[in-house]
């Protein structure tokens, strides 16, 4: 999805991406980004400076897809067809993305993500699910978050009760940090297999990690050719010389957060059909990342596009198509128009 075409609209937007674009080149924000340069955030690197492993997980992650590979092989050669991810927040919501835009490969595993203690949800994957072709994956950071430790117990158990102990672990993988309360669990009951991912890496940026290519992996994702686009990607962002282009994420970030510094907080995304699960992903993202110390930027998704009348001046729209998708293109230009930031970001084209 190129990001290199702009058109700014409507004409009062452009002095605002002249201001994002001044910010990124005199506070060098990409390299001081690639260099881990904890002084963006906050003077003490509490909390900052061990939280971007993400910068590095494409090429990180390929050294390690022949261990993801190996696991999956062997779940498919011992008949299992469905799997259970148990988690919370950002450690499960990049597997369900997965599952809903790409769906199942012949020959894969399905994928289901349990995220909710409501007792119903609980019983309603319980009561369907063929124990011995169902494979449970344990996903968390901590490794001790209350809600997956419950989840963990209550299938453990039900696995062991209907299938015995000597079997139960067999059925089980955990994706965690070193040395976390999981990871000791883990090896007690034997589960099946481990993955130790990167510690600083937090959970709602775990996406190209095992927390998200594991679970690809199992539904016959091109995991390889996802982290090749990331890596490639990743680069340009590096080379685009600190914003003074018009392309890449990081002005697209330094742009909303103008945008938000002039009361245009509230970003409602829009999108073609074939992805409408990718913002669920990308609403966690952007508000628990922006959402601190009374501030931030909150996104909205799934609201129908109204007329440009039904908005007040704190709006900012951002369309992500694909392929010659033109849905909501009239909208976007009518809010345009009106005044109101609105950018489409397709396979050719910006616009704002």
């Amino acid at each position: 999805m190129s990001m290199e075409k702009m058109t700014l609209r409507p004409e009062s937007c452009r002095a605002v991406a002249d201001e994002a674009r001044k910010a990124l080149r005199e506070n060098r924000i990409v390299e001081r980004i690639r260099q881990r340069d904890h002084t963006l955030w906050k003077p003490e690197p509490k909390e900052i400076a061990d939280r971007l492993g993400w910068l590095d997980s494409p090429p990180a992650m390929k050294g390690r897809l022949s261990e993801i590979e190996e696991v999956v092989a062997g779940l498919r050669a011992d008949g299992y067809t469905f799997a259970l991810l148990l988690g919370m927040g950002g450690s499960s919501l990049a597997p369900e993305v997965f599952r809903r835009v790409f769906g199942v490969a012949d020959g894969f595993l399905d994928l289901a993500v349990l995220d909710s203690t409501d007792p119903g949800a609980v019983l309603d994957h319980a009561e369907r699910l063929d124990l011995k072709r169902t494979l449970f994956i344990v996903s968390t950071k901590s490794g001790g978050t209350v809600e997956t430790f419950s989840f963990l117990r209550y299938f453990y158990n039900l696995v062991e009760q209907n299938l015995g102990t000597e079997e139960a672990g067999r059925h089980f993988i955990a994706i965690t940090d070193p040395g976390s309360a999981l990871a000791k669990v883990a090896a007690d009951r034997r589960f099946r297999h481990t993955f130790l991912n990167d510690p600083e890496i937090g959970g709602r940026y775990s996406a190209l990690s095992f927390f998200g290519l594991f679970p690809a992996a199992l539904i016959g994702m091109d995991v390889r050719r996802l982290l090749e686009r990331a890596a490639a990607e990743r680069e340009s962002e590096f080379l685009r010389k600190n914003g003074r282009g018009d392309g890449g994420g990081a002005f697209l970030g330094a742009l909303l957060g103008e945008l938000a510094k002039r009361g245009r907080d509230k970003l409602t995304f829009l999108f073609s059909r074939e992805i409408t699960a990718f913002g669920d992903w990308i609403e966690q993202l952007i508000a628990e990342s922006t959402g601190k110390e009374g501030k931030g930027i909150l996104p909205v998704v799934g609201e129908p596009l109204g007329p440009p009348d039904v908005y007040g001046n704190d709006r900012v729209f951002v369309s992500l198509r694909i392929g010659d998708d033109r849905t909501d293109e009239e909208g976007l230009r009518s809010l345009a128009a009106a005044g109101h930031p609105a950018a489409s970001l397709g396979a050719d084209q910006y616009i704002i």
